[in-house]
């Protein structure tokens, strides 16, 4: 009886907090986000107030610090906040977003209009985390032991290099006295590190999500706290889920994005003045899109990826392009001057044995490759891969442009 009585008591007890722990585990990434209409000052007035359930590490690396992008689209306008190092960040910022836009007329004239918002607008917040520089696996005594062998190395050198210094110091001083009285400009660059300093920055922003907020004036149903002005309308407090950024391609194609990844390239047909042979088939990368998902299984690799395209005829390689290696990533940009192969097409019926595989390739420290997903565009391809290939022959000089999934 005693132990029917506690097999019970541990079941009921199981029951009873079962709830509470899958809403716990389930819980999504989320940010929170306040839009204030002002129709007298002609402007949106977005407040980022904060986000939750954040992730704390990236594969093997921790994560020090989020900040939230916010974008008004269609325009040009986006502010950033500040950097905030905790897992339930607290902005509370607000950016203003002008809905007053100068268009230039005929003979230099410029007009002002003034844009209404409308389900066709949105806002676009995106939240990025920012990546410490050490993994996860590197302990705080091996750092304390670099920085104390440091720390010696610096006490035995100081001494022997304290009459050099001074020296060479003095030297220094007269040369940039020199420069700035001659040249008006002394000897430290200041543009080209702030460039580096940039990319480094941005080498270790990792993106977690984004979300969208239509400007549906059916939203614009509360008043503002604070109102600058009685007119004034507001969304009051929305707290959206952070979602992978996509292509936006929505059913099957959507799920087949999520599990390797997705390239948008254009497939044209130069035209030609030959009678016997069209023009050459070029193929042209444009974007990369990538989910979260798969960018963190990369970031576990702690390695670097590229893209290779290549020309195949008859078995053989003839052409072939390769990017250069970028860091895991959501979404890319290649230049379409350079990401690009060509099939020449010398007479007709060359490009029946002719077909271009794009390759998308992990490699890791140790120079290990690992193929993460390729397709073929080709005459004997089906589906949309083969598609592509119709209708770039069937209409010579026009561009072509699909997204093809990785497989």
């Amino acid at each position: 009886m005693a132990i029917a009585k506690i097999k019970n008591f541990i079941d009921s007890s199981i029951k009873s907090v079962s709830t509470p722990l899958e809403r716990t585990v389930n819980l999504e990434p989320e940010v929170g986000i306040k839009i204030n209409h002002s129709i007298n000052e002609k402007a949106l007035f977005v407040t980022v107030i904060g986000a939750r359930h954040l992730p704390q590490n990236f594969g093997f690396t921790r994560v020090n610090s989020y900040l939230v992008k916010v974008k008004l689209i269609p325009g040009k306008e986006k502010f950033e906040t500040t950097t905030k190092n905790e897992s339930w960040p607290h902005w509370n910022e607000e950016f203003k977003f002008s809905l007053r836009k100068e268009t230039k007329s005929k003979f230099g004239k410029t007009k002002v209009v003034e844009e209404e918002i409308g389900a066709s607008r949105f806002i676009v917040a995106t939240l990025y985390a920012i990546l410490e520089d050490k993994p996860l696996i590197a302990t705080e005594r091996k750092e304390a032991e670099k920085e104390k062998a440091k720390g010696e190395a610096l006490k035995k050198d100081g001494k022997r290099k304290d009459s050099q210094s001074a020296a060479s110091g003095s030297q220094e001083t007269t040369k940039s006295k020199l420069l700035g009285q001659f040249f008006g400009k002394g000897t430290d660059k200041v543009g080209d590190g702030t460039g580096v300093e940039r990319r480094e920055r941005m080498d270790k922003r990792r993106t977690i999500g984004a979300t969208t907020i239509p400007l549906d004036p059916k939203n614009f149903t509360a008043k503002p706290t604070k109102p600058k002005h009685s007119s004034d309308v507001s969304t009051g407090e929305l707290w959206r889920t952070l979602r992978p950024i996509s292509s936006g391609i929505s059913g099957a194609e959507e799920r087949r994005e999520n599990k390797k990844g997705q390239v948008e390239v254009l497939l044209c047909q130069e035209k030609s003045d030959k009678k016997d042979g069209a023009g050459r088939l070029v193929l042209t990368l444009q974007r990369l899109r990538c989910s979260l998902q798969t960018m963190h299984e990369h970031e576990v690799l702690k390695g670097q990826l590229y893209i290779k395209m290549s020309v195949v005829d008859g078995g053989r390689v003839t052409h072939f392009w390769k990017s250069d290696r970028f860091a895991p990533t959501i979404s890319m940009k290649f230049n379409p001057e350079m990401a690009k192969v060509v099939a020449d097409n010398p007479y007709e019926g060359a490009l029946s044995t002719v077909s271009f595989v794009v390759k998308f390739v992990s490699k890791n420290k140790m120079g290990k490759k690992t193929t993460v997903g390729h397709f073929v565009i080709g005459p004997d391809v089906v589906g949309a891969y083969g598609e592509q290939w119709k209708q770039a022959l069937a209409k010579p000089g026009q561009q072509v442009t699909k997204w093809q999934s990785f497989e």
